[in-house]
C-alpha cells in the first residue's frame, strides 16, 4: 500500500517538472520574438560614424530626403548623410526632399549605400 501512495507523488512532481520546463521554454521563445522584431531606428549620423558595424546588414534608418529625382535619393541628417538605392520600389505620394522618412534596406560599408527594401513616411494630417 505504500508503495502505491509513492506513485501518485511521483506523477505528480514529474508533471510539475514539465509545466516549469514548459513555462520557462515559453518565456524564451517570447522574449527572443520580442528581440528580433524590434530593432530600433537608426539615425544617418550612427550609421555613417560606425559604417563596418552595420556592413551588409539588414537596419532601418530614419533621416530626411535630399536629391529625390524620381530614383535614388540621400538620406540625411544635419551634415551626415549616405545614399540610398531605391532598387526599383515604388515611393509614396508625399515623397520629395525635406521629408522624414524611415528606410529598411540592407547596408553596404564600402560604398555607404542602403539597398532599400522597405519606405515608410509619416502619414499627413
Amino acid at each position: 500500500m505504500e508503495e502505491n501512495l509513492k506513485k501518485p507523488k511521483r506523477k505528480r512532481k514529474k508533471t510539475k517538472i514539465i509545466a516549469i520546463v514548459g513555462i520557462i521554454v515559453s518565456i524564451i521563445i517570447i522574449i527572443s520574438l520580442l528581440t528580433l522584431n524590434s530593432r530600433p531606428y537608426l539615425k544617418v549620423s550612427q550609421v555613417s560614424s560606425k559604417p563596418s558595424k552595420y556592413n551588409n546588414k539588414e537596419i532601418q534608418v530614419i533621416g530626411i530626403v535630399q536629391g529625390f529625382s524620381g530614383e535614388n535619393f540621400s538620406l540625411t541628417e544635419d551634415e551626415h548623410s549616405i545614399f540610398v538605392d531605391i532598387n526599383g520600389l515604388s515611393v509614396p505620394n508625399e515623397f520629395e526632399d525635406g521629408v522624414q522618412v524611415v528606410i529598411t534596406g540592407i547596408f553596404n560599408s564600402p560604398s555607404s549605400i542602403l539597398t532599400a527594401s522597405q519606405i515608410l513616411t509619416q502619414c499627413s494630417n
